[in-house]
């Protein structure tokens, strides 16, 4: 049995993101030097034998042979990584869609580990870590050389206890510390999809699994029987998942035999994916996109700008453009079951872009010992909304502090949740009190520079408490500045 993963291998560390998928077949057989290959084989047995017999402790034979064989692997990049018994079951969890854990998304970056996205509602999400986050550490322990499928373990936990994560905010002088209480955490691809306006749709897809494209169509035949003349799909924080629920994402909105994407490896050679009859939309597009959109996400979003269906707002993407595949190597006797994950491919836009960061015309020429990393990554959108930056470190202490979380525990108990509720004049100043009485000190012009991000943060804990995912998408998107922004292009028909 084989799967294929697209993309930077994003864990949803204890809330079940997808990350596998794709159609990269490897050949039956790959040719090899086989008496150099030979020698080397004779070299690392006599290693293994020499320290297995006269180390100075005695060792265990399971363990040499993973920690060779994870070397060899880390060797070639952070995404390439062997799956021992443990790691391979904890993969199959993964899969099945419903975790106790926190809720985010990571993957290495600059050799550490790092957050693409908190998951909305979630723990992660409720506590304040954002997309840029590097976690330095883990209930205290340095996370240095630790992979994804590590952090995965150490990180997961039953509902109800807590793990601490350390992490370093780019911008900020000192670490935060994040306390998170585990919980459920269920995710469907699409959390909503209504009409804002009369003729005017918006779908969130927050990741790209299995039943994707089921849910996209019946949220796309709902919209579209409901007037909507205009559609903003929304891709932001979108860490990826499934390689073909992308291609089929993107088949909803293009002709029958328009090129979605190319992969190419050294392997697998050139190989291109095409839609076929299921166009379903036929109006006018705005794709929502910013840094947290990565791979199976940037696929999507740079097919429909390749092929001119859509138009881009936001910030530019992640820039997570290879792809890994999954083998499964089976059941060992006395050992368990054992599989390997390795990139066997990178991706490219319809026009030949590449969106991976460390992609260069060295790579094209086959020579990869001289790849380096390149300023033309990811996807660029064709309107740039200029996000609002965090002021100083008020916001930090703040969520370092629980403030938002207890404010909003104690706000519901005294206030009945109207459905068109945002923090307004009379709220922040009741905000502002509350951190007076619970010993907070800042300055003015610090808490006017970040109330932009105050409020939001006030809305998301009263919101989580109040209403589904849905409703929650219904209620923030007149205070979205990006949905604001499609919604002018709609109007001024540019």
């Amino acid at each position: 049995m084989r799967k294929f993963l697209p993309g930077w291998i994003t864990v949803v560390l204890a809330a079940g993101l997808l990350v596998c998928g794709g159609l990269i077949l490897l050949p039956s057989a790959i040719a090899y030097d086989s008496v150099s290959t030979n020698s080397s084989l004779e070299l690392f047995l006599d290693v293994f034998s020499r320290t297995s017999v006269t180390y100075v402790d005695s060792v265990d034979s399971q363990e040499l042979i993973e920690a060779a064989l994870r070397g060899m692997l880390e060797s070639l990049d952070p995404n390439s990584i062997l799956l021992n018994p443990d790691d391979y079951e904890n993969l199959r969890i993964q899969l099945s869609g419903s975790f106790e854990g926190v809720g985010i998304t990571i993957g290495i970056r600059d050799e550490w580990l790092t957050v693409i996205s908190p998951v909305e509602g979630t723990p992660a999400f409720r506590a304040g870590m954002k997309a840029g986050d590097k976690i330095v550490q883990i209930n205290d322990a340095s996370t240095a050389g630790l992979t994804t499928t590590e952090a995965v373990i150490q990180i997961r936990g039953p509902r109800g206890s807590t793990v601490d994560l350390t992490v370093v905010r780019p911008g900020l002088p000192d670490s935060i510390e994040f306390v998170i209480e585990r919980d459920v955490i269920d995710l469907p691809s699409v959390p909503a999809g209504f009409m804002i306006d009369d003729t005017t749709g918006y779908l969130r897809l927050s990741r790209f699994g299995e039943e994707t494209p089921k849910e996209v169509s019946n949220t796309l035949r709902n919209l579209v029987q409901e007037g909507a003349e205009n559609l903003i799909l929304d891709l932001r924080g979108n860490a990826g998942g499934l390689f073909t629920a992308a291609v089929e994402v993107a088949d909803f909105f293009l002709s029958s035999g328009t090129l979605v994407v190319s992969t190419r490896g050294n392997a697998i050679g050139e190989d291109n994916y095409f839609t076929v009859s299921r166009k379903s939309f036929n109006g006018d597009l705005v794709v929502l996109v910013d840094g947290g959109s990565a791979s199976s996400a940037e696929i999507v979003a740079g097919a429909l700008q390749d092929n001119n269906a859509a138009t881009l707002i936001g910030s530019r993407t992640f820039g997570k453009g290879s792809v890994q595949t999954l083998m499964d190597l089976g059941e060992f006797p006395n050992l368990g079951h054992y599989g390997v994950k390795l990139t066997t491919a990178r991706y490219f836009t319809p026009d030949g872009r590449s969106i991976d960061r460390t992609m260069n015309d060295d790579f094209l020429s086959g020579n990869e010992e001289d790849t380096t990393f390149v300023e033309d990554w990811g996807i660029v959108p064709d309107i740039t909304v200029e996000t609002h930056e965090i002021s100083g470190s008020l916001p930090i202490e703040l969520y370092a502090g629980s403030a938002f979380f207890n404010y909003a525990t104690e706000y519901m108990l005294e206030h009945e949740i109207e459905d068109d509720f945002w923090p307004d004049s009379t709220c922040i100043a009741d905000f502002r009190s509350y951190l007076n009485d619970e010993g907070f000190e800042w300055d003015d012009g610090e808490f006017s520079d970040n109330l932009f991000y105050i409020e939001r943060s006030l809305f998301a804990e009263i919101a989580a408490r109040t209403w589904d995912r849905e409703m929650y998408y219904r209620m923030m998107t007149p205070h979205d500045e990006t949905v604001l922004r499609a919604l002018q292009y709609f109007n001024d028909g540019e």
